[in-house]
């Protein structure tokens, strides 16, 4: 009896070691710009407010309706961009669409491409970033 609890125990331990190193440790998302998407168009741009940070993943969210991606164009500072194929529905509370950056770089804007929709309200796409730590800031850090 007491074998079977010590099994548990060590089962239990291990699976809550693995679980919680699944998670992001001290990953912020920092708001990089929104726009109010038109339904009379079928592409926006959103004009990224944090320059000069290299980010390596981006992450989209909706709020008022779902919208319909077709893709994205994330554009970088150093006048190079990379296209995303989305094809796929995001909805306001929903899931949000993460996507990892090729490279580290400063973002210019993401220009989206979706479909025309008779939506009530219009629609609104936020842009957050996660940015790579400051070298320099840990640096001071370590020789204080």
């Amino acid at each position: 009896m007491a074998c079977r609890r010590f099994r548990y125990a060590i089962a239990g331990l291990l699976s809550l070691a693995f679980a919680t190193s699944l998670f992001p440790r001290g990953q912020f998302w920092d708001f990089l710009g929104n726009a109010q998407v038109d339904g009379g168009q079928d592409h926006g741009r959103i004009q990224i407010t944090r320059r000069g940070i290299h980010f390596h993943t981006i992450q989209l969210r909706v709020s008022g309706e779902a919208i319909f991606f077709d893709r994205l164009v994330v554009h970088f500072d150093d006048g190079t961009f990379q296209q995303l194929i989305v094809s796929d529905r995001i909805s306001p509370g929903g899931k949000s669409y993460v996507i990892d950056l090729l490279g580290e770089r400063s973002l210019q804007s993401v220009e989206l491409w979706y479909y025309k929709e008779p939506w009530g309200h219009n629609p609104t796409v936020s842009v957050y970033g996660i940015h790579l730590p400051d070298p320099d800031a840990s640096l001071e850090s370590s020789n204080r």
